[in-house]
C-alpha cells in the first residue's frame, strides 16, 4: 500500500442557491456510469490559496461568482488519476449565469434529488455526508 503524499490540491464547492438547489456537473470526459456527475472541481494553483482557487475555478468553469460559507476538512481521494488533496467548500452563488464551459452539462437540482444521480467516487462521500 503507498502512503505517498499528495503533490496537488484539488478544489470543489457545493454551490446553493435561496431557492434550496444545488449546481451540479457532468463531466465532458465521462463515460458511461464512469465519473458521471460531480460538483465544480479543479486543481489549486501553487500560489493560490484553496479559497481564491475554489472562486476562480467557479468562475471559469460554471460562469458563478460565489460567496464561501464553510470550508471542510481535507481528505485524500482520486483526481483525474492521481492522487490529489481535496478541499470541500459550501458556498452561495452570488452573481452571473450558469455557463457551461468544460463540463458536458450543469443542472440545479433540489438537495434530496442528489441521491438519483451517480456521482465520482471521491464524491460521493461529501453527497452522502451533505444529504444526511
Amino acid at each position: 500500500m503507498s502512503h505517498e503524499t499528495p503533490q496537488r490540491t484539488a478544489v470543489s464547492c457545493i454551490i446553493e442557491r435561496p431557492n434550496a438547489e444545488v449546481l451540479i456537473c457532468r463531466s465532458a470526459n465521462a463515460s458511461a456510469g464512469e465519473r458521471a456527475w460531480e460538483f465544480p472541481t479543479g486543481l489549486k494553483a501553487s500560489e493560490e490559496s484553496p479559497e481564491a482557487a475554489i472562486r476562480r475555478v467557479c468562475k471559469k468553469r460554471v460562469g458563478l461568482a460565489i460567496s464561501i460559507h464553510t470550508g471542510q476538512p481535507p481528505f485524500v481521494a482520486d483526481y483525474e488519476g492521481k492522487l490529489a488533496t481535496y478541499r470541500f467548500f459550501l458556498a452561495v452563488a452570488d452573481a452571473g449565469k450558469t455557463d457551461v464551459t468544460d463540463y458536458a452539462e450543469v443542472r440545479w437540482v433540489k438537495k434530496g434529488q442528489l441521491c438519483e444521480y451517480d456521482f465520482d467516487k471521491a464524491v460521493a462521500p461529501v453527497v452522502a455526508w451533505f444529504t444526511e
